[in-house]
């Protein structure tokens, strides 16, 4: 994973400055809690976080890492569908909502029609709606070391993680500081090759002094049209892939042991020989 350096741009009249910074998406065999692509950090009512991606062609999955350092209502917002990433369209409720309120003022039947057309029509694609598109999204979080799902778009519906996945879009869910995880893929309609651009958006509160912006580029995998494998043989270059690696140290500790095994019962078979008990 290649990180840019985050730089400073475009500080609006409020004083909010934007910060961007660029990383490089992860081979698929790669891809990993471990290798996530790392946002940074956000508190209450201090930043807003946003990331331009895609789920490009040779790639099924991508893995972010932030950490949230305040307790407070946390807010996901993922979209679908390609983005200006200079554009103020990352603020991906404001426009919206304003756009509702002067429907409802001007006519109420209309938009509450209309609501509910939106409401049937959302139910077909699950909780990210229409929007959301070609994609699902798993939130973690690290407890105790180990990372454990916390919302998840595809949960049956009622399920604790069907329930917190709806709090976290609805900016409704109330999490604990610590460092969270979100994994976001294809939906299982979509083809493993059809390219899936998005947008996503994390911010707790609803004022922030920063705007950071990250925007991902494709992986070598998609570069190269290829696929990465782990390799079952030694490599021309005398690399092993970790998987055989474990197998030949597993092999070495077994030969291991079976030395020690015999080693043992020749020392009790002199120890009994020589014993004057």
């Amino acid at each position: 994973m290649v990180n840019s350096i985050p730089r400073a741009s475009n500080v609006d009249d409020n004083g909010i400055g934007r910060w961007e910074k660029s990383v490089t998406d992860v081979n698929d065999i790669d891809e990993k809690f471990a290798n996530a692509r790392d946002l940074g950090y956000m508190r209450l009512n201090y930043a807003r976080v946003s990331t331009v991606g895609q789920l490009a062609e040779y790639d099924t999955v991508d893995y972010y890492k932030i950490q949230v350092q305040s307790n407070g209502k946390l807010s996901i917002s993922l979209r679908s569908g390609a983005e200006d990433e200079n554009s103020s369209v990352l603020d991906l409720s404001s426009y919206q909502s304003k756009l509702d309120e002067l429907k409802k003022q001007l006519d109420p039947e209309g938009y509450a029609k209309e609501q509910e057309e939106k409401e049937k029509e959302a139910a077909k694609y699950g909780l990210l709606g229409e929007n959301g598109e070609g994609l699902q999204i798993q939130v973690y979080m690290i407890k105790n070391g180990k990372e454990v799902l916390v919302g998840d778009s595809t949960a049956e519906e009622g399920s604790d993680e069907y329930n917190n996945m709806e709090q976290i879009l609805n900016g409704e869910y109330r999490a604990k500081k610590g460092d969270y995880y979100i994994k976001i893929s294809r939906s299982e309609d979509y083809s493993t090759r059809e390219s899936v651009p998005y947008v996503m958006q994390i911010k707790q509160g609803d004022n922030y002094k920063h705007d950071y912006v990250t925007t991902e580029s494709v992986s070598s995998d998609t570069k190269n049209k290829t696929t990465s494998k782990v390799p079952s043989t030694t490599s021309s270059s005398g690399t092993l892939s970790s998987v055989n690696a474990l197998e030949i140290q597993a092999t070495k500790y077994q030969a291991t042991a079976q030395m020690l095994e015999i080693g043992y019962q020749s020392i009790a078979n002199l120890y009994n020989k020589n014993s004057i008990f």
